[in-house]
């Protein structure tokens, strides 16, 4: 059975949402409810990638939901600290060029 665990907290002027487990066609549509919901009322979102598992297309499609969400409302969201494993996936993709992908979330 594939789980995620989100949470979220506030850190300054930005809302984290903090991801664990396996982002993948089962747990996807959880993640972008969060994302969504994370944008429409915080103008500053990042989301902390350091405890994914996996990430699937289906969890890609999830950030890239989340980062147009943000743009259709002139917020901002940001992919952060992404460990080796899901850093390989961002950059086989260049998911760079596509969002915000930072290495450390903000302070």
């Amino acid at each position: 059975m594939t789980t995620i665990n989100l949470s979220e907290n506030t850190r300054g002027a930005w809302h984290i949402v903090s991801i664990k487990g396996r982002v993948d066609s089962a747990t996807a549509q959880e993640l972008t409810s969060a994302l969504l919901a994370a944008v429409a009322a915080h103008p500053q979102v990042a989301v902390d990638c350091s405890d994914v598992d996996y990430i699937s297309s289906a969890g890609i499609a999830s950030l890239l939901d989340g980062a147009r969400a943000a743009r259709g409302v002139d917020h901002r969201l940001m992919v952060c600290a992404p460990n080796p494993r899901v850093k390989q996936v961002f950059e086989i993709i260049r998911l760079r060029d596509l969002l915000d992908v930072h290495e450390e979330l903000p302070s």
